[in-house]
């Protein structure tokens, strides 16, 4: 009579005997007492793992119950192994945190009131329908209208509105190469300072305008006259 853990161990060391009555067998006693012995005829075979008094293996031949030891041998070192791991291994939980960043947006810049007429085109002249569109007002950065010059491709493009400093960029001469501005004023609250009238309007040139060559030939007469006297 064995343990189950021990059966194999015990019969292994014990030399092989021939049985007189002509049967080897091993018979399940309880859920862990076997026993191996001679038996005349074989008992009832066992059906299922919790059976009990009934034959796991019943032969007639010289060691024909050593596979069924060895079969224990392996199904305890299995369990073993398998309770080994669970016991040893540590069960690891992985904490996730999830950070939110809120992005603050920068207080929006107050209106000054301040309006100029506003518009993008593409056109020899068609800045002058800026003059039918609704007003664009200020914000407190902008202190200039304008109304800029730039060639996209063969093609003229206009562009009219607040700006901040427009007083230190190229004006449109006659021999000037885009990019330039036509005009550039000071915004005011009543309305916008832009003429779009095709007349040049920036600091400098704003008084002059299409009268430049008129007053010129008069301070010429002036000048005539005076030598004429003399």
């Amino acid at each position: 009579m064995c343990n189950y853990t021990d059966c194999y161990m015990m019969y292994d060391s014990q030399n092989a005997t021939s049985c007189a009555l002509g049967c080897c067998q091993m018979m399940r006693l309880t859920d862990i007492c076997y026993v191996a012995s001679c038996v005349a005829s074989c008992a009832e075979s066992c059906v299922n793992a919790s059976q009990t008094n009934c034959s796991v293996n019943c032969c007639n031949s010289t060691g024909c119950l050593n596979a069924t030891f060895a079969s224990m041998m392996m199904t305890t070192t299995t369990d073993m192994a398998r309770t080994t791991t669970v016991a040893t291994t540590p069960a690891t939980t992985t904490t996730t945190t999830a950070t939110t960043t809120m992005a603050s947006s920068p207080p929006p810049t107050p209106d000054n009131g301040k309006k100029c007429h506003q518009g993008t085109c593409t056109g020899s002249t068609c800045y002058t329908n800026f003059a039918q569109a609704a007003l664009q007002t200020c914000s407190s950065a902008h202190l200039h209208c304008q109304l800029k010059k730039e060639m996209v491709g063969s093609d003229m493009k206009w562009t009219a509105g607040c700006a901040t400093n427009c007083s230190a960029e190229t004006p449109c001469k006659q021999s000037t190469t885009p990019p330039c501005q036509l005009e550039c004023c000071s915004a005011a609250m009543t309305s916008s300072c832009l003429w779009l009238n095709g007349t040049l309007n920036v600091p400098n040139f704003a008084t002059r305008g299409p009268h430049l060559n008129t007053e010129l030939g008069a301070f010429l007469l002036c000048l005539l006259a005076i030598a004429l006297m003399l």
